[in-house]
């Protein structure tokens, strides 16, 4: 792994999903499944990081610097090649899946995977390039299940996602870039954060990518999703014994985010099991009727570039 090895992520993850089932037993049916997702996750980015670098000739220091200078992640239009590691990896997630309970929706994608009516490859890829809508409708049109098909693109993807951003934010020409970036979306891939992190119970607020795991910090206190900074975007903690645990929510957007106090940052690619940890907060935020917002819309910023549906 990049950062930390594959059995040192692996006890990590045990360890947080042991503390989760002995505060949240109902969630122990979630936990284990996500643990066996999870020991999919670590071998494969194991085994990519073992591997020769994976191809994105594209992604430069002069390009992405070009695109973060007009607001535009730096995987935007991106083309990355998918190693055979990665590739294998839906029709298996899908076999988690079904024995976790999703039933005949992940039987369904497994098959379609197996059968060459869904191409691995392409599927990776489109969600590389975070087209939710071109997987959304060409699922639709074969009669899967849309956000199935989108959540094992979305997993199956990451590693190579993952591996990419640390070597974007690791270059240094480009560390004053995304110092500078400043805005909600993830620099790299353009998703929005899984939570916010505060290392050591400080005031750093570093934003933490739902999908590359990518970490980055906004200058100001304001909503990550719309900008607002009036007095509608406040911070609470839905439990005032434990304030490092909050919410910062908006009353512009509707919209809120997670925000906790850790003692380092979270490894990839246990953000997921992190945010089901945090999962009494999501229920406050929700209970308040504030949501969280869809994917970032790219197309908004940046003209979309041709994809291949899955």
């Amino acid at each position: 792994m990049t950062t930390i090895g594959a059995n040192a992520l692996r006890q990590l993850a045990a360890a947080k999903s042991a503390e989760i089932a002995v505060k949240m037993p109902d969630l122990r049916p979630a936990l284990a499944l996500q643990m066996a997702m999870l020991h999919l996750l670590i071998d494969a980015a194991d085994e990519l990081d073992g591997s020769c670098e994976p191809a994105a000739p594209e992604l430069t220091a002069d390009r992405v610097e070009a695109q973060w200078a007009r607001g535009v992640p730096a995987f935007r239009n991106v083309t990355a090649e998918f190693p055979a590691a990665l590739t294998a990896l839906p029709p298996r997630m899908c076999e988690v899946l079904v024995r976790g309970g999703a039933g005949d929706s992940a039987a369904h994608v497994q098959d379609a995977l197996v059968a060459g009516h869904i191409d691995g490859g392409s599927l990776l890829r489109v969600s590389f390039a975070r087209n939710q809508k071109a997987i959304r409708t060409s699922a639709i049109h074969m009669g899967l299940a849309p956000d199935l098909v989108w959540l094992v693109g979305e997993l199956a993807s990451a590693p190579l996602a993952h591996l990419l951003q640390t070597r974007v934010l690791g270059t240094a020409a480009l560390q004053d870039g995304v110092r500078d970036w400043n805005r909600g979306y993830c620099p790299c891939c353009g998703s929005w954060p899984a939570l916010i992190e505060m290392p050591n119970g400080g005031e750093d607020r570093i934003l933490c990518c739902s999908y590359c795991a990518a970490g980055w910090e906004m200058t100001s206190r304001r909503c990550v999703y719309c900008g607002n900074s009036d007095g509608r975007f406040v911070a609470a903690a839905p439990d005032m014994a434990h304030r490092d645990r909050r919410l910062e929510l908006c009353g512009a957007c509707g919209s809120y985010t997670k925000a906790i106090a850790v003692a380092s940052l979270t490894p990839f690619p246990l953000m997921a099991i992190e945010d089901l940890a945090t999962l009494d907060l999501d229920q406050a935020a929700m209970g308040r009727e504030y949501s969280r917002p869809p994917l970032f819309d790219l197309d908004a910023i940046d003209p979309p570039a041709l994809s291949p549906c899955p």
